[in-house]
């Protein structure tokens, strides 16, 4: 076909469709390339201040450094001081922190204690009475309570002292059938006991011996248990000896006694031996020897018994016997 100035050009109709086409698809693999570039760009914007916070914390070590966890001191900022003491009293009392007995307090020797933060109850006690305190424990400063005063306003006590002379122990003290510690030898209990009248015991296992005393204030008052205690127990601890023996021509009987001073029922068992000499028949010749038995007994508790042991001598006649002894105990 010519086209000829001047003249208004066609375009076939045959063309038109293809170039829209080929126009189309163009358009679309531009769009395609050039997505990447302007999501890229707007996805970089948002992301970016939720970065800035991990540039100040790359390690885990540094948000522990900037973030300290408190539970790692949390058990020593918990606790406080705490300082008991009585001033120039004079005794021996026990303390107690929220009815817990957490050990004893002195002229001389004041308590010092750990304890929790917070709101606690200090109590001191003698026998008969007892006077306490509210304290607020913190961890900033010790708390210091002196009870010294109080007591002497607060009650008005005497002193005690329980010894058990020469009687080989060491054994519980009870006033007004409540504990309030051991007596030994050579070491006297000193109490100090509220006015009045009081009853003062001391035991051995089941067996007691006790005085009543009359207590005022600033006059001692001394109680010696030794020769009471030697009578009515004359053991303090499970004990088996031999009583007496006799020989009968080629017999020997040992009577052993039993002693149970313990609170319990024990079964008791002793081994026996007894050494003696004979003449041999053949040659006339004395010779030594040995006999050996076992005896037990069942005994109750706070009791004596006696049992008898029979040794049957051997070979020989003319026996000369020795003291019997006793080799081996035991009590369960």
């Amino acid at each position: 076909m010519v086209h000829t100035l001047g003249k208004k050009s066609r375009i076939p109709v045959k063309i038109i469709m293809p170039l829209t086409l080929f126009i189309m698809v163009g358009c679309v693999f531009v769009a395609g390339c050039s997505i990447p570039t302007t999501m890229n760009t707007k996805v970089e914007n948002p992301i970016s201040p939720t970065i800035i916070p991990s540039i100040n914390a790359t390690t885990p070590g540094e948000l522990q450094t900037l973030f300290p966890d408190s539970t790692e001191t949390s058990t020593e900022l918990r606790k406080g001081k705490l300082n008991v003491s009585i001033g120039d009293y004079t005794a021996e009392l026990p303390v107690f922190v929220d009815d817990v007995n957490v050990g004893n307090v002195s002229q001389d020797s004041p308590l010092n204690l750990t304890v929790s933060v917070g709101r606690h109850t200090v109590r001191i006690c003698m026998i008969g009475t007892c006077i306490d305190e509210d304290v607020l424990i913190i961890s900033s400063n010790p708390t210091t309570i002196d009870f010294g005063e109080r007591l002497k306003k607060e009650v008005v006590s005497g002193p005690l002292r329980v010894s058990i002379g020469g009687y080989t122990a060491e054994l519980p003290v009870f006033v007004d059938d409540e504990s309030v510690g051991n007596v030994s030898l050579g070491k006297p209990l000193n109490l100090m006991v509220r006015e009045g009248h009081h009853r003062v015991k001391v035991c051995v296992g089941i067996l007691c011996v006790n005085e009543d005393v009359e207590i005022k204030f600033a006059q001692l008052v001394y109680i010696d248990f030794g020769e009471r205690l030697k009578k009515v127990a004359e053991f303090s601890t499970p004990t088996i000896r031999i009583v007496e023996y006799q020989q009968t021509g080629d017999k020997v009987t040992v009577d052993v006694e039993f002693i149970n001073p313990s609170k319990n029922d024990l079964t008791m068992s002793a081994t026996i031996q007894c050494a003696y000499s004979s003449i041999d028949p053949a040659t006339h010749w004395r010779h030594g020897n040995t006999k050996q038995g076992t005896v037990t007994r069942s005994v109750k508790a706070g009791t004596r018994t006696v049992q008898s042991l029979d040794l049957d001598l051997t070979e020989g006649s003319a026996y000369i016997i020795e003291i019997p002894v006793i080799l081996d105990t035991s009590s369960n």
